[in-house]
């Protein structure tokens, strides 16, 4: 019995041993898998940190910023004639309808003529017998027939019948009214049978081969004007140039705008009467850095951008000026050579791990 009893005692401590053994083993294989575990977070971790952000960069370069100012104003013809009477008759008859090509010269108006004919006949049939009458006197004064005094008084009588001769055959040539310039007949004010009054504009005639346009411009822009600044003109859509050809140092009044004449060119065919828009160059500004104007971040007061220096994303403080148009003049902060990040920078926070793809340079001057 007690042999019995040892060797289930044996048993026993045999099993204990067993559950034991197992238990540790059990407990090394738990163990190793968290370490396992915790190796593959910390991997997990390791490769996390390790993630970089796609960004397109470009190169700052130097750029021009040219500011321009519009205005706007009618378009005119620079020489234009107003054709009027000098005395007040009736219209005999109009030689010219609107739209007619005239040169200088051209009769446009007649005004009846039958007084001034009569008078300038009278005139001058007086001018002859004053002239026949002194040259008379004059032969016979080298005789001796009649005294010097008479000849000075017929000298006096033919001069001054002579400039009432003139005078009559100048009228008489007024009563047809000419053309003093080449160009096109704009208006017609006047038909036969009616008065022409001294004064009134009969026909209008303008010169579409020289126009120009007047602009009203600013206090601000007006010292910034000058022969030499450039001007591009905008009709529909349609762009070109012009020129300045005059302007007033005098502001008009009411509006407290100066006048600027504009010089068109023969091909821009513009009409008289046409509304257009005028843009002057008043400043340009040289070797300024430009960037794009969505790219800088504002938090609070403070503006800021990223830059790319080595293969991450430094974020940098700037100060900006002038913008428009979807840019923007950066005065302190960057400089020529700097790889600004244009996209992908919303994503960034200081020292990101950035993947690079180059874009342009910026150094684009701005209208």
């Amino acid at each position: 019995m007690k042999g019995f009893l040892k060797k289930l005692n044996k048993l026993r401590v045999l099993f204990w041993l067993v559950l034991v053994g197992i238990g540790i083993a059990v407990l090394a294989i738990e163990v190793q898998a968290k370490l396992k575990e915790a190796a593959a977070n910390v991997a997990s971790l390791a490769q996390t940190e390790e993630i970089r952000y796609p960004v397109t960069l470009v190169t700052l370069t130097p750029g021009t910023w040219e500011t321009w100012r519009s205005y706007y104003g009618q378009v005119k013809a620079a020489r234009t004639q107003d054709v009027t009477s000098y005395v007040r008759e009736i219209v005999q008859a109009v030689h010219v309808q609107v739209g007619d090509r005239v040169k200088a010269g051209a009769t446009v108006v007649s005004l009846r003529k039958t007084d001034y004919a009569a008078n300038a006949q009278a005139s001058r049939t007086g001018y002859e017998e004053a002239r026949l009458n002194y040259n008379r006197l004059l032969e016979l004064s080298k005789k001796g027939g009649v005294a010097q005094s008479e000849v000075d008084r017929a000298y006096a009588a033919m001069k001054a019948l002579e400039a009432s001769d003139q005078s009559s055959r100048s009228t008489l040539q007024r009563t047809e009214l000419k053309a003093s310039i080449d160009g096109v007949v704009s208006a017609r004010n006047v038909e036969p049978g009616e008065v022409a009054e001294v004064g009134k504009s009969l026909i209008s005639i303008v010169d579409p081969s020289d126009m120009e346009a007047r602009l009203m411009v600013s206090r601000k822009d007006i010292h910034n004007i000058d022969k030499d600044t450039p001007v591009e003109l905008l009709v529909d859509g349609v762009s070109g140039r012009g020129w300045v050809r005059r302007l007033s140092p005098e502001a008009q009044e009411g509006s407290g705008l100066y006048p600027v004449v504009v010089g068109l060119s023969a091909e821009s065919g513009l009409l008289p009467g046409t509304y257009l828009e005028g843009r002057f160059l008043v400043e340009r500004k040289q070797d300024v850095i430009i960037v794009p104007s969505d790219i800088v971040m504002y938090r609070g007061e403070k503006k800021f951008v990223y830059v790319a220096r080595g293969d991450k994303a430094d974020l940098v403080e700037v100060d900006t000026g002038e913008g428009r148009n979807g840019q923007v003049i950066v005065t302190s902060g960057l400089q020529a050579g700097d790889q600004l990040i244009v996209s992908g920078n919303r994503t960034l926070f200081d020292g990101a791990l950035i993947s690079k793809a180059a874009g342009a340079k910026v150094a684009d001057g701005q209208r």
